[in-house]
């Protein structure tokens, strides 16, 4: 039966037809004894149904706000995100040349100037950098802003002055290359609710929701301790039954997908089982075309080298470029091994065989991703693993489409046209920046946003011509420069 909550009029009505028909009390109007008593009693069931309703509100994550959404949502061991700065990059640069290497001790206060919509934005540098001899600017030095807030993302370009000079360097200059990201809010009760349902909507493992919502806010560090990126959203595509590519998108819009190559080659086994069939590589995930492995078998007195980007490749091996697992089949005669029963050919390797592998793989924030979606066996508190077992799942960044566009302005009166073209540009690149996998660029979308901008009185596109469909493995980016208004 639901619970109906009932209000002091109904309960004091209720109350004096109970009164009035089973007893000879006949005078109920406002100020007698009877209904006096009546009403005290009322309000104290009155009082009772709020708390009543007010507890069955609080008791569902999808009703309950504040303190209380916080105690319902710590039942799934979640956590109300809190505000966080944004993070970036910046070059310092000398108005001449240096003479010497001349260090960049952090911290170094920077700043992007306030605008209309937002106040000013102070970021500190948070590695020591340098700019060589006979130079005249730094290599991206990580920064931090000085206060958290979604106000603290800027667009590139926007970081253009120092708090105070640096010594040495009278004159210098500074600019972020990249926009700054990951600054936000304290997250809203909305925003916790939300990301609530994903997250419970995810609990089953092995589904697209699980595997797309899992991965969302992974992050990869370098040894030292930079954010080199963070998952923003991710898209599973299937390719075939049991094989699907699970599309990542990074909040650094760094989407080069950064690969190691090994050195030397490594051991992967040092004396194989009669017949023993698998072995591991140590680095995952593996560029596929890049594997070479090679097999020496006692009494054999030349090895067998086996090229991944020979089509004979297949016959002896199969990889799993995911979990870096390669599945031997029949080998070449003289290092095949051979069933005892039958001396027949058979696949695996002989006893004592040794196998070396070399082979490229991925690094960064793809590798991490991966991490998190097949799980770590030795660290599985971190990285219990969300896949389907049987199933393989390719973790890649989207193939990034350039998009150019060419603006021409026309100004209202009392306008310049010089004035209207650095708020145009940053409002179409961040438009464009702004869009996810697949997601198609709409011109009348681009005119419109320009439109937008206080001055505009007209703009015409010269460049593109129509909407730009983006396949669903690609993602629309502005870099500096795409971007022309004139």
């Amino acid at each position: 039966m639901p619970f109906v909550r009932r209000i002091f009029a109904q309960i004091l009505q209720d109350m004096i037809d109970h009164v009035s028909f089973n007893t000879p009390l006949s005078d109920f109007r406002i100020g007698s004894v009877i209904r006096t008593l009546l009403e005290a009693a009322a309000l104290e069931d009155d009082e009772a149904y709020f708390q009543m309703a007010q507890l069955l509100r609080d008791f569902s994550y999808t009703s309950a706000t504040g303190v209380e959404l916080d105690r319902r949502l710590e039942d799934f061991d979640l956590v109300r995100e809190p505000a966080a700065p944004a993070l970036g990059e910046v070059i310092l640069t000398a108005p001449r040349p240096v003479l010497r290497d001349t260090p960049l001790l952090a911290p170094i206060t920077v700043y992007a100037d306030e605008t209309s919509d937002r106040p000013r934005v102070e970021l500190v540098t948070t590695q020591n950098g340098v700019i060589p001899a006979g130079r005249t600017a730094s290599a991206p030095i990580p920064i931090v802003a000085t206060m958290p807030g979604a106000f603290t993302n800027v667009p590139s370009g926007a970081v253009q002055f120092l708090r105070a000079p640096i010594g040495g360097l009278d004159g210098a200059t500074c600019s972020n290359p990249i926009s700054t990201f990951g600054g936000r809010d304290a997250e809203s009760d909305d925003d916790f609710r939300a990301r609530a349902r994903r997250h419970i909507r995810a609990l089953p493992r092995g589904t697209v929701a699980t595997l797309e919502g899992k991965v969302i806010g992974v992050k990869s560090w370098s040894p030292a301790g930079t954010l080199l990126g963070q998952v923003s959203s991710a898209l599973l595509r299937e390719e075939k039954p049991g094989e699907s590519t699970l599309f990542v998108l990074d909040a650094t819009n760094h989407f080069a997908q950064t690969t190691e190559t090994l050195l030397q080659p490594e051991v992967v086994l040092a004396a194989a089982t009669a017949g023993q069939r698998h072995v591991r590589l140590h680095h995952v995930p593996v560029v596929p075309a890049t594997l070479e492995l090679t097999i020496h078998t006692p009494g054999v007195p030349s090895a067998l080298t086996l090229v991944a980007t020979d089509p004979a490749f297949a016959l002896y091996a199969e990889l799993d470029d995911t979990t870096g697992v390669v599945t031997l089949g029949v080998l070449s005669p003289d290092h095949a091994y051979r069933d005892p029963r039958t001396g027949v050919a058979a696949p695996g390797l002989r006893a004592g065989a040794t196998v070396s592998a070399s082979y490229a793989y991925y690094t960064g924030l793809v590798a991490e991703v991966q991490r998190v979606i097949n799980g770590d066996p030795e660290d599985r508190l971190r990285y219990p693993g969300w896949k389907a077992a049987g199933t393989r799942v390719r973790v890649r960044f989207p193939l990034v489409r350039q998009i150019d566009v060419r603006l021409a302005l026309t100004p209202k009166e009392g306008f310049a046209r010089a004035d209207l073209i650095s708020p145009v540009t940053a409002t179409v690149e961040a438009y464009i920046n702004g869009l996810g996998l697949g997601t198609e660029v709409v011109l009348a979308r681009v005119q419109a946003l320009a439109m937008d901008v206080p001055g505009v009185f007209d703009v015409t596109a010269l460049l593109p011509t129509g909407n730009i469909v983006v396949l669903e493995d690609e993602i629309a980016r502005a870099p500096q420069g795409s971007v022309v208004v004139s």
